[in-house]
C-alpha cells in the first residue's frame, strides 16, 4: 500500500508529460486533460436531450468536457480527497476486497458510489449535485486507467522508472500521459474514432450493466496482464510496447465513456 497519496487523474496533460525527472508528484500522476476530455465528450454525445440539458443546467452552461479535470485542479485545496482517485489492488489479488483495498472507504470505488448517490438525490441542492457531477465525470475516467487500480508494490507504477522516447519518466506517468499523447491526436479525433467503434459493438448494454468495483477490477486485470507483463526487461519502452498499448487505452476510454453516460442518464432522470 502507498505510504502517501499519489496524484490522481486519468487523462493527459501536455505540460507534465515525459519530464526528465519527476519531482512534483501532483504533476506526474495523471491521465491528464486529454483522456478525461475524451471520456466526457463520448458521454456527452450519448446523453438524451433531457439529460444533456440537465448537465448544462447544473454546470451553469458548461459541458462535461469543460469540468472533466476539475477534480485535479482542486486537489491541492482538498488534500483529503487524494485517495478518492485510486484504489491499490495488488496484481496478485484476484478480487476487490473493500476491507483490504478501501479501508475507511478511502478509495475511488467508495468515493464514486457516494458521489453518484448525491447526484441521484434530487432533494439535494443544485450546488451539491453540481459538485457531485464534477466528481463523477472525473472519477469514472480515473477508475478506467489501469494503474489507478492495479499495482505491484510500486505505488501504481510511480516508483518504477522507465525510459520512453529517450526521456526518463515512470510507468504511471507513461500510462497517464506519455502513451496517449505520443499517438498525436486531439481529444475530438480520438472521441470520434471511438464513437465509430461504439456503433459497431453489440456489448454496450452489458458493459454499462456493471459497477465501479467491477470497473476497478477490469483496470487491475489490464495492469496485471498488459501494463506490467509486457514491460521490456530493460525498462526502455519500445515502439512495440507503445503500439500494443494503443488498443488497450482506446478500450478503456470507450468503456469509461459509455459507462459515464449510463450513470448520468440514470442519476439525472426525473
Amino acid at each position: 500500500m502507498r505510504q502517501f497519496p499519489r496524484a490522481i487523474c486519468l487523462a493527459v496533460t501536455a505540460a507534465i508529460v515525459l519530464t526528465p525527472a519527476v519531482s512534483d508528484a501532483s504533476s506526474a500522476l495523471r491521465w491528464g486533460p486529454l483522456g478525461h476530455r475524451v471520456v466526457a465528450e463520448i458521454a456527452m454525445n450519448r446523453l438524451s436531450p433531457a439529460a444533456a440539458d440537465e448537465t448544462r443546467r447544473l454546470l451553469g452552461g458548461q459541458t462535461l468536457a469543460d469540468v472533466a479535470n476539475w477534480a485535479d485542479e482542486v486537489r491541492r485545496d482538498l488534500p483529503g480527497t487524494a485517495p478518492w482517485h485510486y484504489v491499490d489492488i495488488e496484481t496478485t489479488a484476484s478480487s476487490y476486497v473493500p476491507a483490504r483495498d478501501c479501508k475507511e472507504d478511502a478509495c475511488i470505488v467508495a468515493a464514486l458510489n457516494v458521489q453518484i448517490a448525491i447526484l441521484s438525490d434530487h432533494s439535494r441542492s443544485d450546488a451539491d449535485r453540481a459538485t457531485a457531477l464534477k466528481w463523477v465525470v472525473h472519477l469514472v475516467g480515473d477508475i478506467h486507467q489501469p494503474l489507478h487500480a492495479g499495482e505491484r508494490g510500486d505505488r501504481g507504477g510511480n516508483d518504477l522508472k522507465i525510459t520512453f522516447d529517450g526521456k526518463r519518466t515512470n510507468l504511471h506517468s507513461l500510462w497517464d500521459s506519455g502513451l496517449l499523447l505520443s499517438y498525436g491526436q486531439t481529444d475530438g479525433e480520438i472521441a470520434h474514432q471511438i464513437e465509430d467503434q461504439i456503433g459497431q459493438r453489440s456489448d454496450i448494454a452489458a458493459l454499462t450493466a456493471t459497477t465501479p468495483a467491477q470497473w476497478a477490477m477490469e483496470s487491475h486485470d489490464v495492469a496485471r496482464d498488459m501494463v506490467y507483463r509486457n514491460l521490456p526487461s530493460s525498462l526502455d519502452i519500445t515502439p512495440g510496447y507503445a503500439e500494443a498499448a494503443r488498443p488497450v487505452i482506446r478500450e478503456r476510454l470507450l468503456r469509461a465513456g459509455v459507462r459515464l453516460a449510463a450513470v448520468l442518464e440514470r442519476a439525472l432522470k426525473r
